[in-house]
């Protein structure tokens, strides 16, 4: 959206990390009754963190106090959640580790989780609404 502003991209990639747990779950829910399915999890916060530091060590040790737009690459701008199937445990006979009731309190967790960031989107929108506008 705007070249360096990290904070919108944070909250845009975490939207990502969020949307795919999302699906991950959505398909654990749909397949629990399935034998033989390995739940899958979607993991992003840690490297979500470390994109946001590597972007913000770069920004520390530029030149120029001015936005430089375009011509660099971030990390952030490569961030991807990570889905891996959780094959570890068999939680029943059929070979399935699915527990409907963890995935429905996951399913709840995320969900507040993704609200509160499409929040903090929205009131950043509002701060640029405010800045280009002046009210």
């Amino acid at each position: 959206m705007f070249p360096d502003d990290l904070t919108t991209e944070v909250l845009t990639a975490s939207l990502r990390g969020h949307n795919a747990r999302n699906t991950a779950i959505a398909n654990n829910i749909a397949n629990a009754e399935t034998p033989g399915y390995k739940r899958i999890d979607v993991s992003f916060e840690a490297a979500l963190a470390q994109a946001v530091e590597s972007d913000r060590s770069r920004l520390s040790r530029s030149e120029s106090s001015l936005p430089t737009f375009g011509g660099t690459s971030r990390a952030i701008d490569d961030f991807m959640p990570g889905v891996r199937s959780v094959d570890t445990t068999t939680m029943r006979v059929d070979g399935s580790n699915v527990d409907p009731d963890d995935e429905m309190a996951q399913l709840s967790a995320n969900t507040l989780a993704h609200q509160t960031v499409v929040s903090l989107l929205d009131k950043r929108f509002a701060q640029f609404r405010t800045a280009i506008m002046g009210r």
